[in-house]
């Protein structure tokens, strides 16, 4: 369960980064292919095949709606004088940019992702759990999970990252140090 939180999560940052600002792949859009002939072919199938399982497209237009909402929720937050309409044009080219125009960049990068984490035999038995009916209805369930993502993130954001910035610029205030946040 752990690995598939942490693949989701990692999938959702990448679609609301639009897979363009900087991640832990040491590999640009770019170079994808060439760094898929550094892998066993069989594992990169593996991987591919899993990755068609996993219908991340898929999900991704499942999950447009939530990720909308929720990108608009943020963007009125922060820029409460945009009209409707500006709104719309601002989700309408994000979501477009972000996840339809990045899809084939996202799929890629998802596997090699998937081909630094797994091995050829977890890759198959994903494949193989996924392609299961109960497999099959947890992914029904994943645009759910990651149109919800921003939730998490706004938790982060609002609520941990501040106490624990708090709390480290706490301590070093108890032993004399002022820090600035």
């Amino acid at each position: 369960m752990f690995k598939w939180l942490k693949v989701t999560a990692v999938l959702l940052a990448l679609a609301i980064a639009g897979a363009a600002s900087a991640w832990a792949l040491d590999t640009q859009p770019d170079q994808f292919e060439q760094k898929l002939k550094s892998y066993d072919p069989e594992t990169v199938e593996a991987a591919r095949a899993y990755a068609r399982t996993f219908d991340l497209k898929g999900m991704m237009e499942k999950s447009a709606p939530r990720i909308a909402a929720a990108v608009a929720t943020q963007l009125k937050a922060k820029n409460p004088t945009l009209n409707d309409e500006q709104t719309k044009l601002f989700i309408d080219t994000f979501m477009q940019s972000g996840l339809v125009d990045s899809s084939d960049v996202l799929e890629q990068a998802s596997i090699i992702l998937m081909l630094e984490i797994f091995t050829k035999d977890e890759l198959v038995a994903l494949n193989q759990f996924y392609s299961s009916p109960v497999g099959a209805g947890i992914l029904k369930k994943f645009p759910v999970m990651m149109g919800r993502m921003p939730e998490i993130m706004q938790v982060v954001q609002t609520y941990i990252i501040p106490r624990a910035l708090e709390a480290a610029r706490s301590t070093l205030h108890a032993r004399g140090v002022e820090v600035k946040i």
